[in-house]
């Protein structure tokens, strides 16, 4: 039996990116995840957006089997995020009816 934990994360575009880095501060999760979780991360979705118009945030998701969520937005909340205020972490797990979201503290 498995116990899949589906993470969407929204945050400013290129949050803290730099020059050597695929998508800045949302690489820190994928860190943790990667290292944790078998190479599991977080993977950009927002050019799969539909409209005719180019969606004005960074979108990235992941479902993680056996998460453990409390330690994850531990982690989430470590991140010195450029724009915190953009920031919205979502997590439901498989007994979830619905998201419980989560903010960086600003």
């Amino acid at each position: 039996m498995t116990c899949i934990t589906n993470i969407i994360l929204t945050t400013a575009i290129q949050d803290g990116a730099w020059m050597h880095s695929d998508y800045g501060s949302v690489d820190q999760l994928n860190d943790y995840l990667s290292s944790k979780y078998q190479g599991t991360r977080l993977y950009s979705v927002e050019n799969s957006a539909g409209g005719h118009k180019t969606i004005s945030c960074d979108i990235f998701v992941a479902a993680v089997d056996y998460l453990n969520v409390d330690e994850f937005i531990e982690e989430f909340l470590k991140i010195a995020w450029q724009k915190p205020e953009q920031v919205q972490l979502l997590i439901k797990n498989n007994h979830d009816l619905r998201f419980t979201s989560y903010y960086p503290n600003v």
